[in-house]
């Protein structure tokens, strides 16, 4: 018998431990299995279309729509407009996706114009960054070019004119403000006389460029030559808008309808631009059941007001399915009849645009004069959200009916519905042709090793 001295001095043998992977592989199957039954739960599928979705009118739509009411980028109507437009959509069994819009915005807070002992509240044209300055107040004559306003005295002082002096010469608030500062001005005070208040977009300059009531110009317009003071106060904030895009699961975008759902400040916006969202909502409707919808996106671009700034966003998210697209239709201030219904088209598209509908006005905007550099378009200008697909290389038809008496104006809130149906169902027919018709796609990335390529 062994003796205390002799204790086992090691502890018994044990079964060894299990290796991490025993365990780790069953919970890594447990967890992959439920990841994959919530992916395929949650995979976006088509859905039938309602009927009552169907049924709709764009009548009916515009009741809906406007109640809404302005819907620039960070209005609250902005918002809640882009949410029903996207029910519309899912009703009509199109998946809704959504595509971040990042911008700047300027926010007026308010400003003053001080001469003498007369003080007049003065606010911010839309688009200016504010400031403060002092100058001698020199009153610009209608249309004068920078060199008469140079020989006025301009440089150094602040421009004093008014609305309707500017208003029939087809001078942009752009141009006004480009030749002002040009000739030396240290800030702008328009008087704000014209029949219909207008929303036009001003440079970002770093000066004070203000717009005062007509009440309030006529005792500001006979102390010209006087000293003064002005005063605008802006907050530029950063805000997020965004894009809708409705497509059949599948659905490669060979041709995408388009329109900007965003209004200028304080507009309604009912023909620039709820009348071409309503066209596209149409044209889904129209599709919805057939070939076409498998073939097409239905596509809303926000902060077009802002700069274009949505309709630049997507073409750089998307620019390799874009390769597939046939024909881009960009649908803006359709429901007014300004002028008859018009296209600005690609050279290719534009006799299909001309057999879909004989006799259709052709006109021309500043969009279709391009150059082409390595299967791109350079230098493309331009006002609608066509602009940046026509950079891309994309063909494209600008759908429109010309500018009425309310464009950017707080008067914009009245629409025809059969204009907008019109509208709705030419795009459809000129989808179907441009789907029907040879094409052979263009490879400007061939060869070249560039960014998107």
């Amino acid at each position: 018998m062994l003796g205390p001295m002799y204790a086992r001095s090691r502890p018994l043998p044990t079964r060894p431990r299990r290796p991490a992977w025993h365990w780790l592989l069953p919970a890594a199957l447990v967890l992959g299995g439920g990841w994959g039954a919530w992916h395929w739960a949650n995979r976006p599928q088509n859905l039938p279309a309602q009927p009552a979705a169907l049924a709709r009118t764009p009548s009916q739509d515009w009741a809906d729509l406007r109640a809404f009411g302005p819907r620039p980028v960070s209005a609250g109507g902005h918002d809640r407009a882009l949410d029903w437009l996207a029910a519309q959509f899912r009703a009509l069994g199109y998946p809704v996706t959504w595509e971040p819009v990042t911008l700047e915005r300027p926010f007026d807070r308010g400003g003053t114009l001080k001469v003498g002992s007369l003080s007049v509240p003065a606010a911010a044209l839309y688009g200016s960054r504010g400031g403060e300055q002092e100058g001698r107040l020199v009153r610009l004559p209608a249309g004068a070019t920078t060199e008469q306003m140079e020989a006025r005295g301009l440089r150094g002082q602040i421009a004093l004119t008014t609305c309707r002096e500017w208003d029939g010469d087809e001078v942009t608030w752009t141009e006004l403000v480009e030749r002002a500062t040009r000739a030396g001005a240290l800030g702008l005070v328009l008087v704000q006389d014209c029949g219909t208040r207008q929303v036009r977009r001003v440079p970002a300059t770093p000066l004070p460029l203000v717009q005062v009531s007509a009440a309030d110009g006529r005792r500001v317009l006979p102390l010209a030559g006087q000293q003064a003071q002005l005063t605008s106060n802006v907050e530029v904030r950063k805000v997020t808008g965004r894009n809708l895009i409705a497509a059949r699961v599948g659905a490669k975008p060979e041709v995408l309808f388009g329109a900007h759902l965003d209004s200028v400040n304080g507009s309604p916006g009912a023909n620039d631009n709820a009348s071409g969202v309503l066209a596209v909502l149409e044209a889904a409707r129209e599709a919805a059941g057939t070939p076409l919808a498998g073939r097409a996106w239905f596509v809303l671009f926000d902060a077009e007001e802002d700069g274009l700034v949505g309709s630049r966003t997507f073409v750089d998210a998307h620019r390799y399915p874009l390769r597939q697209t046939r024909a881009m239709l960009n649908l803006d201030m359709v429901g007014v009849a300004a002028e008859p219904l018009g296209v600005a088209a690609d050279a290719e598209l534009l006799p299909l645009a001309k057999q879909v509908r004989p006799g259709i006005r052709v006109f021309e905007d500043e969009s279709t004069q391009r150059r082409e550099t390595f299967g791109r378009s350079m230098n493309v200008g331009g006002s609608s959200d066509q602009v940046p697909f026509i950079a891309w290389g994309v063909r494209t038809v600008f759908i429109h009916r010309g500018l009425d008496d309310n464009y950017h104006a707080a008067s914009d809130n009245t629409l025809s519905p059969a204009l907008v149906r019109e509208a709705g169902a030419f795009a459809v027919k000129l989808a179907q042709a441009a789907l029907a018709a040879p094409w052979m796609p263009d490879e400007p990335c061939e060869g070249f090793k560039s960014e998107g390529c």
